[in-house]
């Protein structure tokens, strides 16, 4: 066995030419910014073939060897030190990188936190792994931020929606990514930027399409700003017909002030109802509104119909057993809504046992609460069975997501009702400025 003694670089980022920017200023010179995103952290092995040349190296560049396209090699975590092995050999090094020695240099990865049925999946630019936490190696994709997009876009919104809708995805998608170059909030040692929802969901060449990668590439360098910064442009499923305010949703993101009074009824006008009464809340859910995300008035893909108004039933047995991982109060015998959000999405409710009272907020953790997770925090509750001991309750509710910032289901209503990626935009985000950076 080969041992490769290695300095650890700390970062191969060179973030384009222009390094990694953190003021407020700065990060407007940055021209299609190298990105390193965080593909696994869960398995202490992968399987890599490449589809075209690569070359396996240190991270100071010394090379271990080439490999040709085809071949498997497998990669698993030693004592501090990540292990290759090839058909004949096997290399011992402080940290991997694999390098493309083509262009648009691609490869699949196997068994990096993946189901072992899948046939595993194909990404673009350079490959670097580390010896990670608990056994388990970092596996982290280096490559440029255009590029990383076009694995963001398709799994975000579908590569078959709507170009405009598309473009308004890559222009909230690239902001987002900005936001975590510039403040690091989603960094680790290695990786700027992690591959599912606790940031943005990418994956990599699976999705793409000739839309998915054109939207990226007409909207090449353009971000959201408030004040100067880019702008954190969150986005949701389905807001079910009103956005909600993100201090009700994230009490550590209220600082995010381009969303601070820019909630609003998803369609043309205002609604003339108080969402956080429970009278009006009710008369919502059963009208039919003339939103951008209903379909009924707008349209859009079959996927998103079940979002917009949709029922569940929830047994009392069931739900007295999630609260019991809580706080034992016994038998549930009622739900309460304490408080909702301007979107109608409950922020608290009142969870009345046999043997005491739970009150649960914000919505992600009322949502979070049922098994599986409820699609919103925004709905009512109807008892059913014996008036002061109910055997099941009813939920109906409205809309998928938390509701803050951008409606995916309403984006594509705009866009095929003929508005532009701005027009949605300015929608949705009605206080940021759209900016072009680079093109």
């Amino acid at each position: 066995m080969r041992i490769l003694k290695v300095v650890s670089l700390m970062l191969f980022i060179a973030i384009s030419d222009c390094g990694l920017c953190q003021s407020s200023t700065s990060f407007l010179q940055m021209n299609n910014p190298v990105i390193r995103v965080l593909i696994s952290d869960s398995t202490a092995d992968a399987l890599i073939t490449p589809t075209s040349p690569f070359s396996a190296r240190t991270l100071e560049g010394e090379e271990i060897l080439e490999v040709p396209p085809g071949l498997e090699i497998s990669i698993s975590r030693g004592d501090n030190s990540v292990i290759l092995r090839d058909n004949a050999s096997s290399y011992t090094t402080e940290a991997l990188c694999m390098e493309p020695l083509d262009t648009d240099g691609s490869f699949i990865l196997q068994k990096a936190g993946l189901d072992e049925k899948n046939p595993g999946r194909s990404y673009e630019g350079r490959l670097e792994i580390f010896p990670g936490e608990g056994g388990m190696l970092e596996v982290i994709i280096v490559l440029p931020m255009e590029k990383y997009l076009m694995g963001v876009v398709p799994y975000e919104i579908g590569p078959d929606s709507p170009i405009e809708a598309m473009c308004a995805q890559a222009v909230a998608a690239r902001s987002e990514a900005f936001v975590a170059l510039v403040t690091r909030k989603y960094a680790g040692k290695h990786h700027d930027i992690c591959s599912d929802v606790n940031c943005q969901v990418f994956r990599g060449n699976e999705r793409r399409s000739t839309g998915s990668d054109e939207a990226v590439t007409r909207t090449c360098g353009t971000v959201l700003l408030f004040e100067g910064q880019p702008v954190s442009a969150f986005y949701a499923s389905n807001c079910g017909g009103h956005s909600e305010d993100i201090r009700n949703v994230w009490g550590d993101r209220s600082q995010e002030k381009s969303y601070w009074n820019s909630t609003g009824f998803d369609g043309k006008g205002m609604s003339n109802l108080d969402l956080t009464k429970e009278d009006d809340f009710l008369k919502w859910l059963d009208s039919s509104p003339d939103v951008f995300c209903n379909h009924e008035k707008y349209t859009t893909p079959a996927w998103t119909h079940k979002n917009f108004r949709w029922t569940r039933e929830v047994e009392a047995g069931d739900l007295t057993k999630w609260i019991s991982e809580i706080r034992d109060i016994g038998r549930v015998t009622a739900m309460r809504p304490v408080k909702r959000g301007v979107s109608g999405r409950m922020i608290e409710v009142e969870f009345i046992g046999e043997k005491g009272t739970l009150i649960v907020g914000p919505e992600l953790k009322i949502r979070r609460l049922f098994k599986p997770s409820l699609r919103s925090a925004a709905f009512i509750i109807d008892p059913q069975g014996p008036q002061n001991r109910p055997d099941r309750f009813i939920l109906r509710g409205a809309g998928s997501g938390h509701g803050v910032g951008m409606c995916q289901t309403g984006a594509i209503g705009m866009a095929n009702q003929g508005k532009s990626f701005q027009d949605i935009l300015r929608h949705y985000f009605p206080r940021a400025e759209i900016r072009t950076l680079y093109k």
